[in-house]
């Protein structure tokens, strides 16, 4: 019984370290914003490569929450576009940038992320 047991906590252990590679081994497209850290009223510039070359979405999600979502040209699997940071009643913040799948509306939901990032603008 005790061999049975331990036979069976390795083949766990076994299973558990291959999907835990499998999972630390995936890595989502990469996605940067120059500079890192801004103030308002300044440009900065979100890249993101590695993307599908169809069905992306860009949902910017600014301090107050507010959520803004446009489709944006992957064709060749990057993205970059410019931005001026706000600078009118405290848009101060965390801006993030989530690069997603097909987007359902009215809801706005969505199931595939590709990748995020996000910038302070203080």
């Amino acid at each position: 019984m005790r061999k049975t047991a331990l036979a069976a906590a390795v083949v766990v252990a076994a299973l558990l370290s291959v999907v835990s590679t499998a999972g630390a081994s995936r890595k989502d497209p990469p996605c940067s914003i120059t500079p890192g850290s801004l103030s308002s009223g300044q440009t900065y510039t979100v890249s993101a490569t590695g993307l599908p070359g169809r069905n992306v979405n860009l949902v910017v999600t600014a301090p107050d929450g507010a959520k803004m979502t446009s489709w944006v040209d992957t064709s060749d699997g990057s993205y970059s576009g410019s931005y001026t940071a706000a600078f009118w009643n405290g848009e101060t913040g965390t801006y993030a940038y989530a690069f997603v799948g097909k987007v359902t509306w009215p809801a706005g939901t969505y199931s595939q992320l590709y990748s995020t990032c996000s910038v302070q603008v203080s």
